[in-house]
This record gives structure tokens, sequence and C-alpha cells, in this order.
């Protein structure tokens, strides 16, 4: 927030302390949603609040597309432990856009057939961080639009999925909707998905994800950067020995080289007696 308010033309301390007086209340310690945030983002990667709020924005997703994804990949591998920020490999199961053509998935279509079937859509499935995030943001700065011409807080519509937020009052302009919050409340769309992919690289069409060419049109304008993902890089473990198998290994390729070297020399000797060499 207050990089969006600095934006370039401020400093740092102006921006954060401008950002820290409008939203004191939340920024203090004793705020419950902070201390609870706080935990699930650098002590426990599997919280609840993570959980509830990435499931409603599944489930706000399900009624916009019609995918009926699950909850993303969470911040850690077992219950309880610490998060884990590795970002992992872009594909269909980490963030990448993939588009469903019939019962086949692609990460890019270009094709005839997109739209014959009732079911072709274009969707995403981000992991759990992203998927609850995108539903925290929702939820409190989608608040900001309640407010009426006279400058009064509406009440907030209840809901149990984004079915039941069309056209509220507070989200009725032609450039917002509404979604329901895992607080059990309509609010305004405010937060939004976005790929960080480099410019130069595309999602090769009508192909699975994880696969991608180099964009025809690139400008250049960064150096070109991605996660590698190193799928055909194998390992081979050997279990250590002493070195007296070295030593025979050695001693049998000498005797092997001077076999051959007396060998070489008689056909050499016998080739000129019969004036074939």
């Amino acid at each position: 927030m207050a990089a969006a308010y600095d934006d370039g033309s401020y400093a740092y301390y102006t921006a954060s302390t401008y950002a820290k007086n409008i939203i004191s209340d939340e920024l203090s310690a004793d705020n419950l949603m902070l201390r609870e945030l706080a935990d699930c983002l650098l002590i426990n990667g599997n919280c609840n609040l993570l959980e509830k709020y990435a499931a409603m924005d599944v489930s706000n997703e399900a009624s916009r597309t019609g995918f009926d994804l699950d909850v993303g990949e969470g911040l850690a591998p077992n219950q309880a432990s610490t998060p884990n920020y590795y970002v992992g490999a872009y594909s269909i199961n980490q963030g990448q856009p993939f588009v469903r053509v019939g019962s086949d998935l692609f990460g890019a279509y270009n094709g005839n057939d997109y739209g014959k079937n009732s079911h072709d859509a274009v969707g995403m499935q981000p992991k759990l961080l992203q998927q609850a995030l995108r539903n925290l943001l929702n939820t409190f700065l989608g608040k900001c639009s309640m407010i009426d011409s006279s400058g009064n807080a509406m009440s907030a519509r209840k809901c149990s999925s984004s079915s039941d937020c069309s056209s509220v009052s507070y989200c009725s302009t032609s450039a917002d909707s509404s979604v329901c919050s895992a607080q059990k409340v309509c609010v305004c769309r405010r937060a939004h998905w976005h790929i960080a992919l480099d410019e130069a690289l595309n999602p090769s069409p009508n192909n699975v994800t994880g696969l991608f060419d180099f964009a025809q049109d690139e400008t250049g304008l960064s150096p070109l950067w991605t996660e590698p993902f190193w799928n055909d890089i194998g390992v081979y473990m050997y279990r250590y020995t002493e070195s007296n198998p070295g030593y025979i290994v050695l001693a049998a390729g000498v005797v092997v080289v001077g076999i051959v070297y007396v060998v070489t020399v008689l056909t050499i000797v016998g080739m000129k007696k019969e004036k074939l060499y």
C-alpha cells in the first residue's frame, strides 16, 4: 500500500507513515487477525486462516468459471510446520493458466474446437497462499465501497457463495463486481491475478502446460528470466570402496595394452615377411 501511494515520487518514510496512519488499528500488535496471519506466514504454513480464505476463493472461481478446482498446494508439507516459499516450476499445478477444450487441457490454444463443448473454459490453479491472499484482499479492500451517496456505511449482504452476491447495490458500477468473502459477506472484487512470466515467453499453443515458445515480437526490454526445471538431470550414487580394486583395474588395463602391443608388432612383422606391409 505504501509503495502504491509513493509511486516513486515520495520518500519511503513519508509513504510508510501515510499507510500506517490510515490503518493504525490493523497494525496494532494486539490485533488478533494480524497476529493470526503473522503466525500463518512465519510459523505454521498450514493454518486454518489461510485454508478458510483459500477455500472461499476456490468456491468463487467455481461459480465464475465452472472449474471445480481444489485448494492449491500449501505453504508447508506437514501439519503445523514452517512455511516454505519456494515458488516451484511454472505449470498447471503452479499457477499457469490453462485452456480446457473438450476433455483436453492446454497451456494455450489456437485451434477451432474451443467453444464447441459447453464445458470449454479458461482457468488456473494457484497455490493456497495466492488463493487465500486474493480473498483476504477482496475482503478488506472490498468493504471500502460500502458507502452510500451521503457517506454513510451500508449494511453488507450475507452470503455463502458468489451467487448470493449478484447485483448488490454497493458494487453496481459497470467496472465493478461482487464476490463472497470468507467472512460470509458480499464485498466488491478488488484483487486480481497477475501472471509473473517474462515477456519473451509464451505458452506453446496446443501443448500441455509447462512448455513455452520465444515470442517473435519480443522487444528485449529486460533480460530473459524464468524458473529452471531440471527434469532430465540424474545423479548416480556409488558405494565407497577401498583402493585395491582400483589398482587391480589399472594392472589389468596395463596387461591388456601390453598384449595388444605385442600382437600388433607380431602382425606387422608377419605382414612384412609376406610383403604385405
